[in-house]
């Protein structure tokens, strides 16, 4: 797509602003979108580190220092950086970025739409989970018959999953 204001270069900007629930979208080359001064809204190196503050971590984060077991990277770093220093510290930190996540999202888990093909795999995905559950309480309950029976669905559609890939 071109950008919309010069016409000219690739739109690799997509700006868009709700005031007084009126939005506004732009697309803009990075060019126009430096001119419009867009680019400077959002610190492209450390556009994270604002949301680890001392204030959502508390005292526990000056004085514990959790570590990635590969990387070595901390929370500090992490904070300073605004970056994970690798894929570990997704694992590592995973409970600090949630925080983090929900903070700018109001949510930690996707809730929007998928591409076709992800879309079913997740609605698959679901059901299993959404029958694990049952057969929990089918179990806790004490209703083996009905446990058993929830099993042997779970075990059907998982391997209709691992026959899609």
């Amino acid at each position: 797509m071109l950008c919309q204001k010069c016409q000219k270069n690739n739109a690799t900007v997509h700006f868009k602003q709700v005031i007084n629930g009126v939005t506004q979208e732009m697309r803009l080359c990075s060019e126009c979108a430096e001119k419009e001064k867009i680019g400077s809204l959002f610190p492209q190196d450390n556009l994270f580190s604002g949301f680890f503050s001392d204030s959502i971590f508390g005292s526990e984060y000056i004085k514990e220092q959790k570590k990635c077991p590969l990387c070595g990277s901390t929370r500090r770093d992490l904070a300073e950086n605004g970056r994970a220093g690798c894929a570990k510290c997704y694992e590592v930190f995973s409970q600090e970025l949630a925080k983090i996540v929900y903070g700018i999202h109001g949510n930690a888990v996707h809730t929007g739409s998928a591409p076709g093909k992800h879309a079913q795999e997740q609605a698959k995905r679901k059901e299993i989970e959404a029958l694990k559950q049952e057969q929990r309480r089918a179990i806790s309950d004490e209703d083996y018959e009905k446990a058993a029976a929830i099993r042997d669905k779970i075990k059907l559609l998982e391997k209709e999953e691992k026959g899609d890939d």
